[in-house]
């Protein structure tokens, strides 16, 4: 049995250094405000509700060590003049350069009330929150980053919140990722009703990546059965982008939060190979996000049509990584862009359930077939 628990670790090992994505991702300290030339780069503001436990060797930043409780944080993100969308220009030695590198101009620990007053400043009238719930092998840094990211290429008017669970950020530490995913459902309960209590707060809408995609669906199905919650009645779209989910356990979290209007969207990809090892690693259980849907008919045909989902298939898309994992970055604006249609009465796509394709740019999305006939292709 020794033998056979070291060949899977072996194997798990080599997998992972595969699979690696964090790669040159600095530390901490990037997160420190940079001084630099006014005007070089574009501004962009970023809250942040976190779980993760504040270095004692240095209060701004936070570490991988859970706390029980949220904390509170606000930075501004200057974008550099030569930003590639989809990616983070990360900087190779500190301090960054505004010029070339995301970087961090300004920063503030805020409380419960800053963290309100702010997100009410940042929403700009527009009555929208946005809350991205990152994934696993995930730093805090590369979570501020991503959402900054976010909100400069899609232009997206709404107050953007990072929601930051304690990821250990190392691909050999999936289940204790796991765990500190689950360990975050109240908070993540607690931010979103806070937020819903925020004067001004209309809608409440959140992108939720790979081992995000868990918690937000743990803290939807316990928010329902609690039956009193504050932010339910103000969900508005909800995307899980790569789900790392049994696809049995999400039929069973189904089941409880039910048919949502807008219909909740299911970003999948068949080559994802992040989950691939996530699937190898639960005994072959397939995820949400690279079931297949010509293999799982049967399956994608009752979620789809019991629970009114939208569940849009990627596998064509390019990736901007090399495990494909990462895709939802390049379907975001065909998503926004629906958003607007909508809004201007100019379209209806968000309202309809079914199998939509992303196109290889990963922004034009085909009209759905019916769901039987989408199925089966």
């Amino acid at each position: 049995m020794q033998v056979v628990h070291r060949i899977r670790l072996s194997v798990m090992m080599l997998l992972a250094a595969g699979l690696a994505s964090c790669a040159g991702v600095p530390g901490s300290a990037v997160l420190h405000p940079v001084g630099g030339p006014v005007g070089v780069g574009k501004p962009v503001d970023v809250l942040v509700a976190t779980t993760r436990m504040r270095s004692e060797a240095d209060g701004r930043e936070f570490t991988a060590e859970r706390n029980r409780g949220v904390s509170y944080a606000a930075y501004t993100v200057s974008i550099p003049p030569n930003h590639v969308a989809g990616e983070i220009e990360w900087p190779t030695t500190l301090p960054s350069n505004p010029a070339t590198n995301f970087v961090v101009t300004g920063s503030q620990s805020l409380d419960k009330a800053g963290f309100s007053r702010t997100a009410m400043r940042d929403m700009k009238g527009s009555g929208e929150v946005i809350v991205f719930v990152h994934g696993y092998n995930t730093s805090y840094q590369e979570a501020v980053f991503r959402a900054a990211q976010l909100k400069h290429d899609n232009g997206l008017p709404e107050a953007v919140i990072a929601f930051s669970w304690p990821s250990k950020a190392s691909l050999v530490d999936y289940l204790t990722d796991r765990e500190a995913s689950t360990f975050s459902r109240d908070y993540l309960e607690k931010t979103l009703d806070d937020l819903a209590r925020t004067p001004g707060v209309r809608h409440i809408n959140i992108i939720a990546h790979s081992m995000g995609g868990w918690l937000t669906m743990e803290t939807l199905r316990q928010a329902k059965l609690r039956g009193n919650s504050t932010f339910l009645p103000k969900l508005g779209e909800v995307l899980l982008a790569s789900p790392d989910i049994d696809l049995y356990v999400f039929g069973t979290q189904l089941d409880v939060i039910g048919k949502r209007n807008p219909p909740i969207m299911v970003a999948i990809s068949e080559d994802d190979q992040a989950l691939g090892l996530s699937q190898w690693l639960a005994g072959d259980v397939p995820r949400v996000g690279n079931v297949s849907t010509a293999d799982n008919k049967a399956e994608w045909q009752r979620e789809i049509a019991h629970y009114g989902l939208q569940v849009i298939n990627m596998s064509n898309a390019k990736s901007r990584d090399a495990v494909n994992h990462g895709k939802f970055v390049g379907l975001i604006p065909a998503l926004n862009q629906m958003v607007r249609a909508e809004a201007r009465g100019r379209g209806s796509l968000l309202s309809r359930t079914g199998l939509f394709t992303a196109g290889p740019s990963g922004n034009v999305l085909q009209m759905p077939l019916k769901v039987g006939e989408a199925i089966a292709r």
